[in-house]
C-alpha cells in the first residue's frame, strides 16, 4: 500500500516540532562502546557504491540493508503510546531495552569487535532518523543525495522487490512525490535535531573518488587508508549483494549514470515543479 508509507511519514512529520522534542525524558549515555554509524539515503543515490568504499577500512565494518532499525521500531509500536508518541517519555530501562534489541538484531549480521566501528546501510532509514537520534544522540549520518531528477528516473526504472514504500515507484510522479515527502522529513529533523552528519554527492563522488573518500574518513575521525579504494574487487569477493546495484558497484568508476535524466527531460517535465526545491537546495 504505496498511500500507508506516505501517511506513516506525514505522522512523523507532523509529530517532529521542537516543543514535543524539548519535552523528551533523557536518553542514557551509551556505556562500554562507540555508537553506530548509519549510512542513509533515498534509494538509487549511492549508498550500495558508498557502503562498499566504507566496507575497505580496516576500522569499518558494515551492515548491507538488514532489518536492525525495522526491529527496533516494530518494538515501539508495541507499547502502549504508539510510535513515534512513545518516544517522548521512554524512561532509560526502557532505551537500554531497545538498544539492546538493536544490537541484538545487529549480531545477526555481523561479528562486532572491540574497537571497531560499525555502519548501518540502509537508504530508508533517512526516514527514521528521529528514532535513531532518540536511542543514539551521538550517532554519525552519512547522507547521499544524487540530482534529484536521477534519482526519481531511476526509481521508476528500476525492478525493486515490492513492499509499501516501493510501490511509489510504479509512475514518475508517484516517484517525486515520495522524494519530496522523504526529503521534507529530513529537513525537518534537521531543523529540530542536532544530527551530527556528513553530505556525500553522487556526482563528487564518481568524480574525485579519492578526494570524497578522505573527506568521509575526516568527519569519520579516521586515518587515511587506501584500502576503500578498492571497493569493486571487495565486492565481487563478496558475493551476493543484497542491493538492486550489485551489477554495478563490481565495475570500476564510471560516470555514464551522471544526469541521465536529461535524455528522459520530456518525461519528466510533469515533476519539475515537485523537484524544483530540492535540486535548487542541493545545488544543481
Amino acid at each position: 500500500d504505496k498511500n500507508r508509507y506516505l501517511r506513516e511519514i506525514e505522522i512523523l512529520s507532523a509529530r517532529f516540532t521542537p516543543d514535543w522534542v524539548d519535552s523528551w525524558t533523557p536518553t542514557p549515555p551509551l556505556d562500554g562502546q562507540a555508537s553506530p554509524l548509519f549510512l542513509i539515503g533515498f534509494p538509487r543515490t549511492g549508498t550500495t557504491l558508498l557502503e562498499h568504499i566504507l566496507a575497505g577500512h580496516p576500522r569499518l565494518r558494515t551492515i548491507e540493508e538488514q532489518p536492525t532499525i525495522s526491529e527496533v521500531r516494530r518494538e515501539i509500536s508495541t507499547f502502549p503510546e504508539g510510535y513515534p508518541r512513545a518516544l517522548a517519555g521512554l524512561a532509560p530501562a526502557r532505551i537500554e531495552h531497545l538498544r539492546s534489541i538493536y544490537f541484538q538484531a545487529v549480531d545477526m549480521f555481523i561479528d562486532r569487535r572491540a574497537g571497531d566501528l560499525f555502519v548501518d546501510k540502509m537508504p530508508l532509514n533517512i526516514v527514521e532518523a528521529g528514532l535513531i537520534w532518540r536511542l543514539f544522540p551521538a550517532a554519525k549520518f552519512i547522507v547521499t543525495v544524487r540530482h534529484p531528477c536521477d534519482v526519481c528516473l531511476s526509481c521508476f526504472m528500476q525492478a525493486f522487490d515490492i513492499n509499501d514504500p516501493m510501490a511509489n515507484f510504479f509512475s514518475l510522479e508517484d516517484s517525486a512525490r515520495l522524494y519530496a515527502e522523504v526529503m521534507e522529513l529530513w529537513r525537518r529533523y534537521l531543523r529540530v535535531l542536532p544530527l551530527i552528519h556528513h553530505v556525500v554527492r553522487y556526482e563528487d563522488l564518481v568524480e574525485d573518488l579519492e578526494g570524497e573518500a578522505r573527506r568521509l574518513m575526516e568527519f569519520l575521525g579516521l586515518e587515511w587508508d587506501p584500502a576503500v579504494l578498492g571497493y569493486a574487487e571487495r565486492a565481487k569477493r563478496r558475493g551476493k549483494i543484497q542491493t538492486p546495484s550489485y551489477h554495478q558497484v563490481t565495475e570500476p568508476i564510471y560516470r555514464r549514470a551522471r544526469y541521465r535524466w536529461r535524455r528522459y527531460a520530456e518525461h519528466l517535465r510533469p515533476v519539475m515543479a515537485t523537484l524544483a526545491p530540492y535540486i535548487e537546495e542541493l545545488g544543481y
